[in-house]
């Protein structure tokens, strides 16, 4: 969590090896995100903050390519599962550039779980959604943590880092707090 330019994208795209670090180094389930980039994206999901959907394909045609693109087996049966989690089922025939925002953003949700990712890296995934979707998408996230799925989620909105596990407040790039929500307050250093 941090405000706008604290540096909580750079470091997804770091993470999932869109992003050459500026120093450090980087592991992710113990693969450099760089060196090991295939290895990697095999066992990560990525949702970035502004969907990357090919807007003149369906809804199913876009979460199929993705699976494709991860050589997913039962590539339909799977589709049409996380397509009905991300309820979209209904409108998965629909071309994306006919969808709203919000059925964008379940779109490129339901892009980054087609390969059943072991850790799931979620870009700020409630901007500009309405309060309902938002509710919903949580929902969805606590779904997924309790399947076993490790979720690392950004946002500038406190309310959602309470509602995580475990929560890193970055400034200027450099993590200034690290621990659960709980645990943060009762340092008395957050409010």
């Amino acid at each position: 969590v941090g405000p706008n330019g604290a540096g909580k994208t750079t470091l997804i795209k770091a993470l999932v090896g869109a992003l050459r670090p500026s120093g450090g180094e980087v592991r992710v389930l113990g693969l450099d995100p760089l060196k090991d980039r295939t290895e990697l994206r095999r066992r990560i999901g990525y949702m970035p903050q502004s969907p990357a959907l090919y807007e003149d394909r369906s809804a199913r045609d876009n979460v199929e390519f993705f699976g494709a693109a991860h050589h997913t087996p039962e590539l339909r049966k799977k589709a049409a599962k996380v397509l009905q989690f991300t309820d979209l089922t209904e409108r998965a025939g629909d071309p994306v550039h006919t969808l709203s925002g919000g059925m964008k953003r379940r779109v490129s949700l339901a892009c980054a779980l087609i390969h059943r990712p072991r850790i799931l890296f979620l870009d700020e995934p409630t901007a500009a959604v309405d309060p309902y979707l938002r509710s919903r998408f949580w929902k969805t996230f606590r779904e997924l943590a309790a399947s076993g799925v490790t979720l690392f989620i950004s946002t500038h909105l406190m309310d959602e880092a309470m509602l995580c596990d475990r929560i890193a407040i970055l400034r200027q790039g450099r993590v200034i707090a690290s621990n659960t929500p709980r645990e943060l307050l009762e340092e008395g250093k957050t409010r």
